[in-house]
């Protein structure tokens, strides 16, 4: 069973490696890869072996300025002033010592960590991370990223040549960064201009899925509001909190991938493998 879930990780890392134009191809390039592999139920089946080895936590980054104007302005606040790759604020700045507490209480020792490419995510990290152990693997990604929507610039985030200059002498992985938006086309998204929040639910549900392949015990995830209530059905999170992650939860998102029958398929083939 070892093998064959290395063997399903390689598939998944590779895939991503790829860098699909959208996240519809991805899904369905990745899902044919598997098949060839192993069965969706042995795949489910050691999925939730996996998962019950693990223990996944979750960082909602630090308050950032838009999280200011939408406490003063309601959801149209940062709509307004739009804010392009939001910082933290320094009330944010002080919030991260609620983060420090939990770390130093829990004494997690951590392998892995995945961090989103936004600024207010890697800023949160920065403060923190001297009571994190420094062996931990550090890897940015746009599947930790927070919904994007091209009319506001708060989670367009950075060029990734302008990441890996600024980050240069840290110990970041970027490999598995892909070009500028890689999980939708911007080609066809002229009326809409955002990733669209199937798409969103479908790039969450796929880093679930990487994640239960990961040969990893302890994770740790810093990321947004939207990521977390889309991996935990949840109402949200607060900022500068951590929580762990109901790996229940989790493998209900990974055995939504996979139609269970014929009938399904068709249906999901109609809704362009969106679940």
């Amino acid at each position: 069973m070892e093998n064959k879930s290395d063997e399903i990780l390689s598939v998944i890392e590779s895939t991503i490696k790829q860098g699909n134009a959208n996240i519809e191809s991805f899904y369905l390039n990745l899902i044919s890869k598997l098949e060839k592999v192993i069965s969706p139920k042995q795949l489910i089946e050691i999925a939730e072996n996996n998962l019950s080895k693990k223990n996944i936590y979750f960082i909602r980054h630090a308050e950032a300025e838009h999280n200011v104007l939408e406490s003063k302005y309601g959801h149209l606040g940062y709509e307004k002033w739009n804010v392009h790759d939001p910082k933290l604020t320094e009330r944010g700045i002080k919030q991260t010592n609620n983060i420090k507490k939990k770390l130093n209480e829990n004494k997690i020792h951590f392998d892995s960590i995945f961090i989103s490419p936004l600024t207010r995510a890697i800023q949160t990290y920065f403060l923190i991370e001297n009571d994190i152990n420094v062996d931990a693997k550090i890897i940015i990604t746009d599947f930790a990223k927070e919904v994007v929507s091209l009319k506001l610039d708060k989670n367009k985030g950075k060029q990734l040549s302008l990441l890996k200059e600024e980050n240069k002498n840290k110990k970041f992985d970027f490999q598995y960064m892909t070009k500028e938006y890689w999980w939708f086309d911007l080609g066809k998204k002229k009326d809409d201009e955002s990733e669209g929040y199937d798409l969103f639910q479908l790039r969450i549900k796929l880093f679930i899925l990487w994640l239960a392949f990961r040969n990893d015990e302890n994770m740790l995830i810093i990321s947004h509001s939207h990521v977390f209530v889309n991996m935990q059905n949840s109402n949200g999170i607060h900022n500068a909190d951590m929580v762990r992650l109901n790996n229940k939860d989790l493998l209900e998102h990974i055995i939504s991938l996979f139609p269970k029958n014929e009938k399904e398929k068709k249906k999901e083939k109609k809704n362009c493998f969106i679940c």
